[in-house]
């Protein structure tokens, strides 16, 4: 089968979007002749990926919009207009690819948003969209607590997503286009239309590749080590993970918060104020490399962000056998199941929840010394590698009755 994935992320060796692109269009193209259309500012990454490790049956067709539309996405600002941009450029270079390979399916990956169009759907070929996000919807009583950047953040967003449930054409095609919709979480489901929600299908955009699944046996020591990471911003719940640590009163802990953001002066001042800057670290962005190295030194993942959509640094984290700590809202909660720490928000004040994960914490430490927990973590990321994934999907597609199921339950 011909395959077109439309790929606006799509990169070797990252995290986050560009990962996902990449690793899905790889495991398709285990089994079909794939063409990816992405940003011809992944070629450079792409085509060296690609001399180290050649994979036949992946073409590539790169696009970008002229330089002075490229100047919007300039750091985070501007990105969303960018990407709904490119995907209008994208939908001509779709029909014209169709034209010379003839597509059997097109299967849109990233951008993951459910809140953004995606236009390289084409005439008489099935149309696959997603996994996408956007609906996740945190406590206020929560984001209230992270400052004023946060909460004109979160009021801008769900701006968006009425936009776009009942404003965009462009959204709603995507919708009615759409043979299949995979969607991260249970959240974005219930946001769709009822007609949509007839062809969707709950599976988190997460995975990892095989080769980094597993973990050398973790040192002794006297403290408990907690790593997160991501970017320092305030959606992203770091400082309840700071709070956290404090609540958890005199144990030995040590933070490493892995990361960069506007909120890390905030994070600082906080920990200064509760008495453990001495105890919290901020190494800055790591390498892959070293961001795996740090998960698999820590005992503890502390994950609590507001809204995250899927969380995929999750599983990385649980991969290397670092036992999650999440908060019951979007995907992570699916992800870790019963192999780590699903926090409770809901009806919960803020210092409730601060104090469930300080509770999470002290449990960890009481059992720090038993190997079968960060065992159990790391057997739930080796049947959410992308190879386990995709072959999973395809035995979902190939069955009746797919639409009621959900994957990583």
């Amino acid at each position: 089968m011909r395959v077109l994935v439309s790929a606006y992320a799509c990169e070797p060796g990252r995290g986050s979007e560009p990962s996902v692109g990449w690793n899905w269009a790889r495991e398709i193209a285990t089994h079909h002749d794939v063409w990816v259309l992405t940003r011809a500012n992944n070629q450079q990454s792409i085509e060296a990926e690609l001399r180290r490790h050649p994979e036949p049956r992946m073409r590539f067709l790169y696009l970008d919009l002229p330089p002075w539309m490229r100047r919007w996405k300039r750091g985070q600002r501007g990105i969303r207009l960018y990407a709904y941009s490119w995907q209008v450029a994208a939908r001509r270079a779709a029909r014209e690819a169709h034209r010379r390979y003839r597509f059997d399916l097109v299967h849109h990956v990233t951008f993951a948003s459910a809140v953004t169009p995606a236009l390289t759907f084409l005439p008489d070929v099935g149309f696959v969209w997603g996994p996408v996000g956007g609906a996740v919807r945190p406590p206020w009583r929560l984001v209230c607590g992270e400052g004023f950047r946060a909460l004109a953040y979160e009021t801008a967003r769900e701006a968006r997503k009425i936009a776009a449930r009942y404003v965009d054409p462009f959204v709603r095609s995507t919708w009615q286009q759409a043979d299949l919709i995979l969607v991260q979480n249970r959240d974005t489901l219930a946001w769709l239309p009822s007609a949509s929600r007839e062809k969707a299908l709950v599976w988190p955009n997460a995975g990892v590749p095989e080769a980094e699944v597993g973990a050398r046996t973790r040192p002794e020591r006297e403290h408990l080590l907690v790593a997160t990471a991501g970017r320092l911003i305030g959606w992203k719940g770091f400082s309840l993970a700071v709070r956290a640590v404090a609540a958890a009163g005199p144990m030995p802990i040590r933070l490493v918060v892995a990361g960069e953001g506007p909120d890390r002066a905030r994070l600082e001042r906080l920990g200064s104020r509760l008495g453990i800057a001495d105890r919290i670290s901020y190494p800055g962005w790591l390498s892959r490399a070293d961001l795996l190295h740090l998960f698999e030194e820590a005992d503890v993942f502390l994950f609590p962000s507001l809204h995250e959509e899927c969380g995929f640094v999750v599983v990385e984290a649980m991969a290397k056998g670092a036992i999650p700590i999440v908060l019951d809202i979007g995907a992570p909660q699916s992800l870790v199941g019963h192999r780590g720490y699903v926090v409770r928000t809901r009806n919960q004040s803020r210092k409730d929840v601060v104090n469930g994960l300080a509770d999470a914490l002290r449990d960890a430490w009481r059992s720090r010394q038993d190997p079968r927990r960060h065992d159990a973590a790391i057997a739930r990321a080796r049947s959410m590698t992308w190879s386990a994934r995709m072959r999973a999907l395809e035995r979902i597609l190939g069955s009746e009755g797919h639409k009621s199921m959900e994957i990583a339950s």
